[in-house]
């Protein structure tokens, strides 16, 4: 076999193992899906306690280890990225490759998934828990966010240079607020420039009319080229100062 590629991390602690399976609550009716299966020793024991499996990997070099999954795991070789949109789950479970965390949760928040525990990159973690990014602001909308564990880089074969942590995402209980909803409703609209999504935003959140939205966004006094830029667009900085202007 060819040298491990960029980005493949191998978890090798069976307690850390044991604490993201445990964490994700398996029913026998759960559809998983994990991203990044390797050579399928996470896959193997979800498979134990789910209805089925869909993993996930992007280099057919793991498939004599995966062609030996049993039968309620159904194995599919691509980018994560692209494929997410075309599978059904209620769960996600998984060791994923760092440099699709970010990419990974903007696709979460548009699914409709009752759970997901992810090993990330503590850097990323810590972006996540911070104050400088739109992902505070953002993830506590969708979710309710638990730190299952930390872990460290020595815990993983090959070692990556940062530690990691393990954390469970599971769909926000507690009701909105009426900004907390705007934002819902403009973060979901990433396709659309600023200007259009903030509108609908009003009109869904508020229930004003397109006029009224229309008038609502010119209030908030963003700069032209700001409100001409699409969503997805959008830096950290300029989604905080779109942000703290909903009240």
């Amino acid at each position: 076999m060819s040298p491990v590629k960029l980005d493949q991390h191998f978890l090798i602690d069976e307690n850390i193992l044991g604490k993201i399976v445990e964490a994700a609550q398996i029913k026998p009716d759960d559809i998983i899906l994990e991203i990044g299966s390797g050579k399928g020793i996470l896959t193997g024991e979800l498979a134990k306690r789910a209805g089925k499996v869909i993993a996930i990997e992007i280099d057919e070099e793991f498939k004599p280890f995966l062609d030996k999954m049993p039968q309620n795991v159904e194995v599919k070789y691509g980018n994560a990225l692209d494929l997410i949109d075309k599978i059904n789950f209620n769960k996600i479970v998984a060791n994923i490759p760092y440099n699709i965390t970010e990419p990974l949760f903007g696709k979460l928040l548009k699914k409709r998934v009752e759970t997901v525990v992810l090993l990330i990159g503590k850097n990323f973690y810590n972006i996540l828990m911070g104050k400088d990014s739109k992902w505070p602001v953002i993830m506590p909308i969708f979710f309710d966010i638990t730190k299952v564990a930390d872990v460290p880089n020595w815990f993983f074969e090959p070692m990556p240079r940062t530690d990691s942590v393990v954390v469970m995402l599971k769909k926000r209980q507690l009701e909105l607020t009426l900004a907390e909803q705007v934002i819902k409703e403009f973060v979901l609209q990433d396709d659309k420039k600023v200007f259009n999504a903030l509108a609908e935003a009003f009109v869904r959140a508020e229930k004003l009319t397109q006029k009224q939205a229309k008038e609502k966004v010119f209030e908030q006094n963003l700069p032209p080229a700001l409100l001409d830029k699409k969503v997805a667009y959008l830096s950290n900085r300029q989604f905080m100062a779109i942000s703290g202007k909903i009240k």
